[in-house]
């Protein structure tokens, strides 16, 4: 096995791939302490837990785009989790690219923990890379690998086959109705529960 290689040799596929279920618990693991550590700030007042991450996360992208995927420490803990779910390879190099831009991101990060610098940006960045995980490991969505494809026209294998030419299934008249009248719903909903005044109950005491 080669030290320095982005991807898997698989047999049967002429490219390399990566295993799509590994990225996607690897993101969702990510996400979580992502989302700790944000909490930690307006919680706890404080930025450690927040820069700790960050630096992991700049250690994980540097290591996948520049070494192995395989040997990245997130995606070692979500290999470890999802070990014995069936692989779904997916090509290599749009997750090449996808993960190159979020190493440019964490070396961006990289500036602004280093001269120690508090700003909007660096909270923006936080909450985009926040969201680009959370989009990956719910919905299985990469944005990254979408542009990608976009600039890229042939590619194969993309998660979710948003590389795939055939026309994808519509969605429904009727879903469309029933996702708007949900919306509906929850906003009367929220509305309702925002200006209800609750009657005060009466107090009770109690007789010893």
């Amino acid at each position: 096995m080669k030290f320095f290689q982005f991807g898997e040799q698989i047999p049967g596929y002429d490219f390399r791939v990566i295993n799509e279920r590994e990225a996607r618990a690897s993101a969702g693991i990510m996400f979580l302490l992502g989302l700790m550590s944000l909490f930690s700030v307006y919680q706890l007042r404080t930025i450690f837990w927040a820069e700790l991450f960050s630096l992991t996360f700049i250690i994980e992208f540097l290591v996948r785009v520049l070494i192995r995927p395989a040997y990245a420490p997130y995606m070692l803990l979500g290999a470890l989790i999802v070990h014995n779910q069936a692989p779904d390879w997916v090509e290599a190099r749009p997750k090449h690219f996808a993960w190159a831009l979020g190493l440019g991101l964490g070396a961006v990060m990289t500036v602004y923990i280093v001269f120690d610098i508090i700003s909007p940006v660096r909270l923006a960045i936080c909450w985009l890379c926040l969201f680009l995980m959370y989009v990956e490991s719910v919905f299985g969505i990469c944005l990254g690998c979408m542009l990608y494809k976009y600039i890229h026209r042939k590619t194969y294998l993309c998660p979710g086959g948003v590389c795939e030419t055939t026309p994808k299934r519509n969605f429904s008249r009727h879903k469309w109705l029933v996702l708007a009248a949900f919306l509906v719903l929850f906003s009367l909903t929220y509305t309702t529960l925002k200006h209800w005044k609750f009657p005060a109950r009466p107090r009770v005491e109690v007789v010893k």
